[in-house]
């Protein structure tokens, strides 16, 4: 499976790998400790010692998907302009058409990488629901998207170049100026 990020998003993807390693290294040094803390006369008594076994079985499990994932990974180029359709990096403005009375009815998000989605971040994934109806929608465009099992309409009002922390370095960000 192809893996497309930001520049930004593969930060914060190697992020996520650094704090579930210090977390598996943290359990593993504990393992003595955990041992220790309970019926020594066989491992299946002790309960400390089998949850830290419990817990480092599923951080490695989460590290390995973690390490293919950034193996699998496609950076996707920074757009430094106004791109005619919704791609990752794109800053999108948009409505629900339901809403287009209300006050703080428009929402600015940009696109994402594959499971990098933040929306307090200002930030959804291609991968998410309405991630996938913006992609490849125009300016003006209405797509449909299906939320929490509700069918609604989505107006695209405006598009943006990607946001300037996502860039790789500064090196790029002069580039798209």
């Amino acid at each position: 499976m192809r893996v497309v990020l930001t520049p930004g998003g593969k930060r914060r993807l190697q992020a996520r790998i650094g704090l579930v390693r210090a977390e598996l290294d943290a359990i593993v040094a504990d393992n003595p400790a955990a041992l220790e803390s309970g019926d020594t006369s066989g491992w299946h008594d002790n309960f400390a010692f089998e949850d830290n076994q419990r817990r480092t079985y599923q951080l490695a499990c989460r590290l390995r998907a973690l390490e293919r994932m950034l193996d699998r990974t496609e950076l996707v180029p920074p757009l430094g302009e106004v791109p005619e359709r919704v791609v990752v990096g794109t800053l999108v403005r948009w409505r629900f058409e339901d809403e287009a009375e209300a006050e703080d009815a428009v929402h600015e998000l940009w696109l994402a990488g594959f499971e990098d989605g933040d929306p307090a971040a200002g930030r959804i994934s291609y991968d998410s629901p309405l991630g996938r109806a913006l992609v490849g929608a125009e300016e003006g465009e209405l797509r449909e998207v299906v939320i929490a099992g509700v069918k609604r309409k989505v107006e695209i009002l405006a598009l943006g170049p990607t946001p300037k922390s996502e860039w790789l370095d500064e090196s790029h960000q002069r580039m798209a100026l």
